[in-house]
């Protein structure tokens, strides 16, 4: 009986996720430049029919390992090439990604805490707009996830299935990003085991979780593609790949370097509000915690002992501060890096909701100060979105312009909320804020994508459609937009120095004509004649030039 409410509670997770991710996937076309990376690149394997190595402006892309590729290519052919069908496997490796927060949260937490948490991630504004775009990220993170939640339910369950799942989850994430996915999970279960253990009986521990099974299974999995993908490039995909991406990204000897505070804004914004909730709501259980002093020695000294939901929230904060600290500490940062460490926070945030949602939880039968803070915070928030539609520039204002409708129901919504934390009706101010965050991301998110697309993408792809036209041979400077390649079907050079400017003029058909973007307009002067301009996109990006 328990397995029927169970299996309806995952569907409606499945049905919110999917309207949560799909509509108005492919009501954009590629973004440049990332999202349409990937979108290019599995069309080029499926156009060339060549699955070895990912493809990057037809030539092989040595910085990625082949599973996303793969998983791309095989949509178009079900789909047929189209933004939609390019995005459908990071879309719904989301919604999994949600209900594997769900089930394997179930047990430990209780149905109601674990439909609010897959609920809490897929409505992350981070996650959802990690879900609307071409990327390996959320796959990855779907699979680490998948593999610690499996392994800590296998060293409490000790059930075969849940170290199988663990393991093939690990291979497949290995075979989607390479190393770093299996030092992470191992990095992360290896210091829960150390931080709940004696240590005598770590190393009874670890080999409990099978480990040369897992090591078997991933090299099963992977071996047979690294080992083809290196000799077929006579060794280039592994001094590239393992040494250069891997590596350098740690050591911060490539692009994308960023300050050691990075990942603060970034998740104050793309876990908002909930990052907001957590933090206030955080300080009141510490605060309130830390009173009783003996308990968190009693706590600390019988933490072997650990009841299976404390050691599972405890798991997940370990998960979760990991994930932040080695990547705030690592120079390469993007703000997708902290999407695996999404999932536990989201177990904590509805951890943290169900402890205030009663009043005898907290011994006070007056309205929450966490609950009418953040309510009031969010009110405020909402209204300067609104005005900032007044002041903003390019695609931001549009957004924020177009969404003006979707910001007064939201006011309305959080005043709501703020009407109900008053009364201290915490329950319903709870739902009410959840409801509202899952429907501000599913109306807001695609908007944003649009808004961009419609004030970046959109003027230059009438520029591509004004070279089709003339059916010009065409280049880049120094700056790559693999839509390009996606329009023209054709490899698009990026000219990078004089004298590849040179050899461009005397090869290919005329006419030649330049992309050239805002950034390195001095490129010019490679050229012996003046470049003559065609046409320029509305936003002064990228301009067109003739160059007989």
């Amino acid at each position: 009986m328990e397995k029927k409410p169970a299996l309806l509670t995952a569907l409606f997770i499945l049905i919110v996720g999917l309207l949560l991710y799909l509509p108005a996937l492919g009501s954009y076309g590629p973004l440049d430049p990332t999202d349409s990376f990937f979108i290019e690149s599995g069309r080029e394997l499926f156009e060339t029919n060549q699955y070895l190595l990912p493809l990057q402006n037809y030539k092989p892309w040595l910085d990625k390992p082949i599973l996303y590729f793969w998983s791309v290519a095989g949509t178009y052919h079900l789909l047929g090439v189209n933004p939609f069908a390019g995005r459908l496997v990071s879309a719904l490796t989301g919604v999994l990604l949600g209900l594997a927060t769900y089930f394997f949260s179930l047990p430990y937490i209780g149905r109601k805490q674990s439909i609010v948490a897959a609920l809490i991630f897929m409505a992350f504004p981070l996650a959802s707009a990690v879900g609307h775009v071409s990327l390996t990220d959320m796959p990855l993170s779907m699979l680490m996830a998948t593999a610690l939640f499996a392994l800590f339910h296998f060293e409490k369950s000790k059930k075969l299935s849940a170290c199988l799942t663990a393991y093939f989850s690990l291979a497949l994430a290995f075979l989607c990003k390479g190393p770093i996915a299996v030092i992470i999970v191992g990095a992360i279960f290896g210091l829960y085991l150390v931080l709940t253990n004696k240590p005598s009986a770590i190393l009874r521990k670890v080999l409990d979780c099978r480990p040369f099974l897992g090591l078997a299974l991933i090299a099963a999995v992977n071996l047979p593609w690294y080992t083809m993908a290196t000799i077929g490039t006579d060794g280039a995909f592994f001094r590239d790949f393992f040494i250069t991406q891997n590596f350098g990204r740690m050591v911060g000897t490539v692009n994308h370097q960023q300050p050691f505070w990075f990942y603060i804004p970034v998740a104050l914004g793309g876990l908002f509000p909930w990052s907001l909730l957590t933090i206030l709501a955080a300080i009141a259980v510490l605060m309130k915690f830390t009173e009783n002093k003996a308990s968190v020695v009693n706590l600390i000294k019988n933490r072997e002992q650990l009841s299976e939901r404390t050691a599972y929230l405890f798991f997940m904060a370990i998960w979760a501060v990991f994930v932040l600290v080695l990547f705030s500490a690592i120079k390469t940062k993007l703000p997708t890096y902290i999407l695996p460490g999404l999932p536990p926070i989201a177990v904590l945030v509805a951890a943290l909701l169900a402890y205030f949602e009663t009043p005898d939880q907290i011994g006070s039968e007056k309205p929450s100060k966490v609950l009418v803070t953040s309510a009031a915070i969010i009110c405020a928030t909402t209204i300067g979105a609104y005005i900032a539609g007044n002041s903003g520039h390019g695609w931001v204002k549009l957004f924020l312009v177009e969404a003006r409708p979707v910001l007064i129901g939201a006011l309305i919504a959080s005043l709501y909320y703020l009407f109900l934390a008053v009364r201290n009706k915490r329950e319903q101010a709870l739902a009410v804020l959840t409801g509202l965050t899952v429907g501000l991301t599913a109306l807001l998110v695609p908007m944003a994508n649009i808004a961009f697309y419609n004030e970046r993408q959109k003027p230059f792809e009438e520029l591509i459609q004004r070279i089709q036209g003339a059916q010009a041979d065409i280049a880049t400077v120094v700056v790559e937009a693999p839509s390009l390649s996606y329009f023209l079907h054709r490899r698009v050079e990026a000219l990078r120095d004089p004298n590849e400017a040179k050899k461009y003029l005397e090869g290919g058909k005329k006419p030649h004509w330049l992309l050239v973007p805002r950034e390195v307009m001095e490129s010019l002067k490679w050229f012996d004649s003046e470049p003559k301009l065609i046409a320029k996109t509305k936003n002064g990006k990228w301009s067109l030039y003739s160059l007989e």
